[in-house]
């Protein structure tokens, strides 16, 4: 009777029960409580003041601390580009840290499995992330974050206001108040460049709320260093004959050099490289099996090999968005000044959009200017300062290309502020009245009478500002010429006339600084009158010299 009475008033453990319930005796002012990431936990709670956000992190002991010091010493000078909104960072902790970062943190942190994530975790936090905020972007729960005199106060899907411990200006903010808007890549010589547009939420930080990022790839400690060096050297190679191919050229040259200067550098893959030398060299004896690893890190050299590409054989920063189809204009109007871009798709406004390139000194500005130029055959100079010059990118034929880009360059000779540059990019798809009617930009009675005049060869002058689309308009009516007349169109180097028929010439001026070499609007319009045109088409009228040649051309008929 004794042990059953005894077995009777046992003290029995009370069932788990929710933390929000209200007999909820081991947490009564917990509200919700998740892990959002591996090892970190939010918890809510209510107070008497209101809800409470608290985060608690993987906690790091002394080595661990230690070890998360000497990996962030490292990666000190290095070039990680942060996420621009909470979706990138919730990818880039997903993803964790690149190849050739990891294996820099092998090197450096020897520790358990359970330590090194809990080192990597910080480390990711601190150095390619959002740091203290990092926590709050992973918690998908969070809709709104206010910033108040005391610190920073979350709104989540069911709690709001919530006090958190963070302070009244921590950094990253304004990319933790982004959304993204759209992502696409760019391709530039084999490589695939991440292209963010994105929109900021933080009242007053930036006029400009949406924005443009190129993702280039990050760069190690010491990296920038070797891409110039590379740069130097490339150029130094003894060369019999005539270089056929400048990018191959310049790919060889450059993967070469850095592949040797990768190795030199570090210790590590000095001694895979000979490793693999040695392999390489017995098995062509038939002594070993040939290797079949890599003497460096591919990735890495990829990462260098672009940047020495872009530079040389491309645009400098500009080269991503001269080829990123989503745009119209570009421009750079001086040093340590945001780049501009102005994109064809609607993203609730019709003004530029500033981005995350900048030109950080004038010689490497003034290189993009004198190449741009050069590449449609002109030399600028202090007697021929600025240029209207028309690019292909791609190497093709400018009149096979997609787009038809043209810029306006100069140098700082006739530029307060230093050079400029300013790129329009026509889209290869031209519009058609079909489209223009459907979008409400004219009538159909306009696109009647257009048609009639176009087809009784009548005159016809479009005029408006910058931007307004004249060229678009008069682009889009060219297939009512008939089929059997012979259009000709005159310009001054734009090249943006686009002309289906088979019958059709378009004819260019050329500017030079020598006189004889030059073809101005007059010697155009003595050979446009040879040609026997139906129809002839001047693409802008905005010079003395233009105008004359539009009277000319009514006065011919």
């Amino acid at each position: 009777m004794t042990a059953q009475a005894d077995t009777e008033t046992a003290p029995v453990v009370p069932t788990p029960t929710p933390p929000d319930a209200a007999d909820a005796w081991y947490a009564p002012d917990v509200r919700e409580q998740d892990e959002v990431y591996p090892g970190v936990v939010v918890t809510v709670r209510r107070g008497r003041s209101g809800f409470r956000y608290d985060v608690r992190d993987p906690v790091l002991s002394a080595s661990e601390t230690d070890a998360l010091s000497t990996v962030e010493s490292h990666f000190a000078g290095a070039n990680i580009e942060r996420p621009r909104t909470r979706e990138g960072a919730v990818e880039r902790m997903n993803g964790g840290f690149d190849a050739k970062h990891r294996r820099v943190i092998d090197r450096l942190v020897d520790a358990s499995p359970a330590s090194r994530r809990r080192v990597e975790y910080h480390a990711l936090s601190s150095l390619a992330c959002f740091d203290d905020l990092t926590p709050y972007a992973l918690d998908s729960r969070i809709d709104v974050a206010d910033v108040t005199d005391d610190g920073v106060v979350v709104h989540t899907d069911d709690y709001a206001p919530a006090e958190t411990d963070l302070g009244p200006d921590p950094a990253y903010l304004n990319r933790f108040a982004s959304e993204r808007v759209e992502r696409h890549t760019v391709r530039f010589q084999g490589f695939e460049i991440p292209v963010v547009v994105y929109r900021e939420h933080l009242l007053g930080a930036d006029p400009f709320t949406t924005k443009y990022a190129v993702r280039e790839p990050d760069l190690l400690p010491g990296d920038e260093q070797l891409i110039e060096v590379c740069k130097e050297r490339v150029w130094e190679t003894g060369v019999d004959g005539v270089v056929q191919d400048r990018v191959d050229f310049v790919r060889e040259r450059a993967r070469s050099l850095l592949a040797r200067q990768l190795t030199v550098r570090n210790t590590t893959e000095w001694v895979d490289a000979a490793r693999y030398r040695l392999r390489s060299a017995l098995a062509e004896l038939d002594l070993a099996v040939p290797p079949v690893d890599h003497r460096f890190a591919d990735d890495r050299l990829d990462d260098l090999l672009y940047y020495v590409l872009r530079d040389l054989v491309g645009y400098g920063k500009l080269t991503v968005p001269i080829r990123d189809h989503t745009l119209e204009d570009i421009e750079a109007n001086r040093v340590d000044e945001r780049v501009k871009v102005l994109p064809r798709a609607d993203l609730g406004h019709d003004g530029r959009v500033p981005t995350n390139l900048a030109f950080d000194s004038e010689a490497a500005f003034v290189n993009v200017v004198t190449q741009l130029a050069a590449d449609d055959g002109v030399e600028l100079n202090a007697s021929n300062p600025s240029a209207k010059v028309n690019i292909d990118p791609d190497g093709d034929s400018l009149h096979d290309a997609d787009d038809t880009i043209r810029c306006a360059v100069a140098l700082p000779t006739i530029s307060e502020g230093g050079p400029h540059i300013s790129i329009r990019k026509q889209s290869g798809d031209a519009m058609t009245p079909v489209d223009l009617v459907q979008r409400d930009s004219l009538p159909t009675e306009l696109v009647a009478l257009l048609w009639l005049l176009y087809e009784s060869h009548g005159v016809v002058l479009f005029s408006g500002p910058t931007g307004a689309g004249k060229t678009t308009l008069m682009n889009a009516h060219m297939p009512f010429i008939p089929y059997r007349d012979r259009p000709i169109s005159i310009d001054e180097g734009s090249r943006e006339v686009r002309i289906p028929h088979e019958t059709g010439v378009s004819l260019t001026t050329r500017d030079h600084e020598r006189d004889h070499r030059r073809v101005t609007m007059a010697d155009l319009m003595t050979q446009c009158n040879y040609l026997n045109p139906d129809i002839e088409v001047i693409a802008e009228i905005n010079t003395a010299a233009s105008f004359e040649t539009f009277a000319e051309t009514l006065n011919t008929g």
